[in-house]
């Protein structure tokens, strides 16, 4: 657990509370001219110390939102992530992601735990869980699905979610269909639903404007603040989303039910291409000698049963996916690390790890891009 983190832990749980952002308070921001910019869960350690520094921005055209992510954290570090967050934007918009497709004894624990926080919402993908719907309409904590189909978006209205983000194909980490680009899919979801709808997935600076007038209530960017200068990941994880071409992104075949994966092209992605295994390892170093949840193998079992296809081999295929993220967002091991990312890094302007700014230089460029794109139609119309 970083300083931080651990410095959060002792933050009054009750001295800033957050804003729920369910559907009316979207809808409200909408109507008063301004739009959602969201900051995307990244896993493991990547996203850590962003959200807060997100959420506390107000703008003239975007209100920022922060996501949490849950994946393969100690109850301790993410109740501590979330405190954190709430410390640095109090009465801001701080959410938690969670995918379903985690142990299933973690996703109720962290689930229990964002209730018991009052975040400002959940969002779910990776899979689906109704379950989760029932538990955030008891505890009083909207809800939000990852979407990658506008069936699914209707079926999320159905059920009684706030509001749902559509993940394109262009998307760093697991993705759904990789012929089902952004544009499209967005489209595709306004047509099937009144929710407010979130686009995201290889989402650029230059790219915010058109989804907003195309009818999104806000966009979700997650690479683009792995690049800031905040944010508690190792400079050299940092450094690897930098100078980037199309030729160093690549599509790997993940252990989690064999699904497409985008990342940054590095030896360990070229070993996987040949169909070397990474069984894994202890991790002690990260989560200390009471283990990940109690336990201590090298295999924390981080997913559902049956989903993980290196342990379903016993450990002769595929790769450990929390050790391979873990290498690089805590390490910086650049050869033998999984570095997600959306496809968007190619157009990262920095090429040196120094130059980076910080999470709110990134939102007041957006506030000045959306405004210089505004000017011309004030002229029109004037």
């Amino acid at each position: 657990m970083t300083a931080g983190a651990e410095q959060a832990t002792l933050h009054d749980p009750d001295a800033a509370p957050l804003a729920r952002l369910d559907r009316a308070a979207i809808e409200a921001i909408v109507a008063g001219g301004r739009r959602l910019l969201v900051q995307g869960g990244m896993g493991i350690h990547a996203s850590d110390g962003l959200s807060g520094k997100v959420a506390r921005h107000r703008g003239a055209r975007l209100v920022g939102v922060g996501t949490v992510s849950a994946v393969v954290k100690s109850a301790e570090h993410f109740r501590a992530e979330i405190r954190r967050a709430r410390a640095e934007a109090p009465g801001g918009f701080v959410g938690v992601n969670l995918m379903a497709a985690i142990n299933k004894a973690e996703f109720e624990t962290c689930t229990r735990i964002a209730i018991e926080e009052k975040v400002s919402f959940i969002v779910q993908g990776a899979g689906i869980s109704r379950e989760i719907i029932k538990w955030c309409r008891a505890g009083g904590v909207p809800f939000a699905g990852i979407v990658s189909s506008g069936r699914l978006a209707a079926m999320y209205e159905k059920w009684g979610a706030d509001f749902v983000v559509a993940e394109g194909a262009e998307a760093g980490g697991h993705i759904g269909d990789i012929g089902h680009p952004l544009p499209t899919l967005v489209d595709e979801v306004l047509a099937a639903t009144r929710l407010p709808v979130v686009a995201a997935g290889g989402v650029d600076a230059a790219d915010v404007a058109r989804y907003l007038a195309a009818g999104a209530a806000g966009v979700q960017m997650a690479s683009r603040f792995l690049a800031c200068s905040d944010g508690d990941a190792h400079p050299a994880f940092k450094e690897m989303h930098l100078g980037k071409t199309a030729d160093d992104i690549t599509l790997i075949t993940s252990c989690v039910k064999g699904m497409k994966a985008r990342a940054v092209r590095n030896d360990f992605t070229e070993a996987l291409a040949r169909g070397e295994a990474f069984p894994p390892r202890s991790k002690a170093w990260f989560y200390g000698k009471e283990g990940y949840h109690g336990r201590k193998k090298a295999c924390v079992e981080c997913l559902g049963e049956d989903l993980c296809l290196c342990r379903a081999s016993n450990f002769k295929e595929s790769f450990c996916i929390t050790d391979a993220l873990l290498a690089a967002a805590v390490k910086g091991d650049v050869k033998n690390g999984l570095f997600y990312t959306g496809q968007s890094i190619t157009r990262i302007p920095e090429t040196d790890v120094t130059a980076l700014p910080t999470a709110q230089q990134i939102l007041d460029d957006l506030e000045a891009r959306l405004a210089a794109d505004a000017a011309p139609a004030r002229a029109v119309a004037g």
